[in-house]
């Protein structure tokens, strides 16, 4: 377009209208690039700094972030908190790929795809970003094992339990296909009567201190099924020394 023209568009209310559209889309455009830009340069937070043969990372979303009391319910375990706020699959991806060079852990625990559902998000495709999850790591890590957590039941988003409950049984069929990746129900635990009970903060949502006790059983219930047994015997009585 030719300066005699732009200034002839300019001029008139339509080419006004034309201009404004076109201003108010590349700012868009260019925050959501740069929003990309930055979720791709992101990184887990709580990286470890040196390799640890008892070393577990717990990665996800708020669930996990939020579980401050992790280094004592997870003892002796090197228990690494890699959680991301109100994170969803799209934040934790990119995240965990930049880790790549961090000190590969004994194993991976995930709790991730409740915000995502939460955002209306179909199940098929939290399930297919749980697979991508899980081939990144195998791409990364080989044969760290990944132990993926069913989703939580809460009275705050109630409303999504049919949706989660889709997505814990689309996952238990998907976890015996992919390599060296298990599942733990956390689901049935925190379920009394088929409702929930006494497990959660005020918010609705998370879990209070005695809802992360029980999901730190779990963990370490089939940490014990999954791992070999001289790397749990080892890695449970570095508390008794």
């Amino acid at each position: 377009m030719g300066m005699g023209a732009f200034k002839r568009l300019e001029q008139s209310p339509a080419g006004k209208a034309v201009l404004a559209v076109a201003i108010f889309s590349l700012i868009v455009g260019g925050w959501f690039g740069y929003q990309h830009y930055q979720v791709a340069q992101a990184e887990l937070p709580g990286a470890p700094t040196r390799a640890e043969q008892c070393a577990l990372w717990f990665v996800g979303s708020s669930s996990i972030h939020r579980w401050t009391s992790l280094d004592k319910d997870m003892a002796p375990w090197n228990a690494y908190r890699r959680g991301v706020d109100d994170a969803g699959y799209s934040e934790i991806l990119p995240r965990f790929a930049n880790a790549v060079d961090d000190p590969r852990p004994a194993a991976i625990i995930l709790y991730a795809g409740e915000n995502d559902i939460a955002r209306s998000v179909p199940v098929r495709t939290v399930v297919r970003d749980l697979a991508k999850f899980l081939e990144l790591r195998t791409r990364m890590m080989g044969d760290v094992p990944v132990l993926v957590l069913s989703m939580k039941p809460s009275p705050g988003r109630w409303k999504h339990f049919r949706a989660q409950q889709l997505f814990n049984g689309a996952a238990k069929r998907l976890i015996p296909h992919m390599p060296r990746a298990y599942y733990a129900d956390i689901t049935s635990p925190l379920l009394i009567g088929g409702r929930t009970g006494e497990n959660y903060r005020r918010d609705g949502v998370h879990m209070n201190a005695q809802g992360y006790r029980i999901w730190a059983d779990v963990v370490r219930r089939r940490l014990r099924e999954i791992l070999p047994p001289a790397v749990v015997k080892r890695c449970e009585a570095e508390g008794m020394r």
